[in-house]
């Protein structure tokens, strides 16, 4: 898991879309027995149309890129608000996504991490068995 972190991470920042380092703040692994999980946030890969995101992450966004309105009188408030609407109403553009995990974990990074599991599992088996084969032939 922590590989997999790590290669998410180096995506990410070799990405372009580092803006405020929320994503590595809410990229997170917890481990608990027989099973690991990875959590994080999926606004890279974009927003369908249909409910209005929140306007406070866009003008924090606004803000770190250094972007303000065209308009003379316009607040950057008020550019986060229509850009929340727009967002709303059409979704993001999908050639701007990224699919972060996607990217990161394929099939083919599954399927050898399960040849690992499995070879530690086949391994385990094999250990029971002699132990139980040494026990009985020591009776």
């Amino acid at each position: 898991m922590e590989a997999i972190k790590a290669d998410i991470i180096d995506v990410y920042e070799s990405s372009g879309k580092k803006v405020s380092g929320e994503f590595l703040n809410g990229l997170n692994t917890s481990y608990s027995p027989n099973k690991a999980t990875l959590s994080g946030y999926v606004y890279l890969a974009g927003r369908v149309a249909g409910k209005q995101p929140p306007t406070a992450p866009i003008e924090q966004w606004l803000i770190a890129k250094g972007i303000t309105p065209i308009e003379k009188n316009m607040k950057i408030s008020s550019l986060a608000y229509l850009i929340a609407r727009k967002i709303g109403k059409q979704g993001t553009n999908k050639e701007n996504h990224l699919k972060i995990y996607e990217q990161v974990i394929t099939p083919e990074r599954i399927d050898t991490i399960l040849e690992k599991i499995n070879k530690i599992n086949v391994n385990l088996f094999i250990n029971e068995i002699t132990i139980m084969i040494q026990k009985i032939e020591n009776k």
